[in-house]
């Protein structure tokens, strides 16, 4: 718990605006890098934020943060359907309005199971930053 409170506090205080760049890499690329066995995009490094895990999904929660800048640059979201086995890959980006809407967009083809079980890992999130205040 230690480790979110100082992520989200890490996030909030030392971020930096997520660039298209950026939110293609963690929707499409980082996908790619996985498969493919690659290196994360040089410059950048994930770090452990929350994992959510309910009988129907698992959410992975990871801070893509810049090296050089040692600045949050996005949250890399991965999504698990244990039914289906269908995966995604969301951005939570910082401080752009224009991908927040396309960030908005791609939770519009969720079904409401999934977006429930999304809305409660944000919300435990939520709640353990608010404990510690």
């Amino acid at each position: 718990m230690k480790k979110i409170i100082l992520a989200l506090l890490f996030v909030t205080g030392l971020s930096a605006q997520t660039t298209e760049v950026e939110y293609n890499y963690l929707t499409k690329g980082y996908k790619e890098t996985l498969e493919k066995g690659l290196d994360i995009k040089q410059g950048y490094e994930l770090q452990d934020l929350y994992i959510h895990t309910d009988d129907s999904y698992n959410f992975d929660f990871k801070l893509f943060v810049d090296k050089n800048s040692k600045k949050t640059k996005a949250v890399l979201v991965t999504a698990v359907s244990k039914v289906w086995g269908n995966k995604y890959y969301l951005c939570i980006p910082i401080g752009n309005s224009v991908l927040h809407q396309r960030y908005y967009d791609s939770l519009q083809i969720w079904d409401k199971d999934i977006l429930r079980v999304y809305t409660t890992a944000l919300t435990e999130i939520l709640q353990f930053s608010l404990e510690t205040i």
